[in-house]
């Protein structure tokens, strides 16, 4: 059971750094580590924070990390829960709230948007960096003749 968690769990990572870098948005995921004996510690992957709650549950840490930041100033705050009393209190406090279907949709959405972005990409990666694209149209109808010249050499 523990080493699937620590699989989930780091799908859940690697999902949420592509869709931070993706929207450009800070991320802050919070694990509840109340049970486990750890004190509560802040981790950094790629970009995103990782809060392991050690001395409340994951819920408390959220609706106090919420008010902090609403009283900083910060004006978009977003929890991601299906808790719905968790979801209440997220609004309660100023935050927008999503729940995981939500989020996970918009990762969906996302990674598409991603994807075609790279197909177009790749389509158009090769443009003005082959020689052909390089040289004059002269030239490369020459350089074609001189291939098909050098091609019936061979042939003979």
């Amino acid at each position: 059971m523990k080493g699937q968690l620590d699989i989930a769990r780091q799908k859940l990572i690697d999902e949420l750094i592509a869709f931070s870098v993706l929207k450009e948005v800070k991320v802050v995921v919070v694990f509840d580590a109340l049970m486990s004996g750890l004190p509560t510690h802040k981790e950094n992957f790629a970009g995103i924070d990782i809060i392991f709650s050690g001395e409340s549950c994951a819920d408390a840490w959220i609706e106090k990390e919420v008010v902090a930041l609403k009283e900083d100033g910060c004006p978009k705050v977003w929890v991601v829960t299906s808790d719905v009393v968790q979801q209440q209190a997220a609004h309660g406090a100023g935050a927008f709230v999503w729940s995981s279907k939500a989020l996970v949709s918009e990762i969906n959405a996302s990674q598409r948007e991603f994807e075609e972005i790279l197909k177009e990409q790749r389509s158009t990666s090769m443009q003005g960096k082959l020689l052909k694209h390089n040289l004059c149209p002269e030239v490369v109808n020459a350089l074609n003749d001189l291939k098909q010249n050098l091609s019936k050499e061979e042939s003979k």
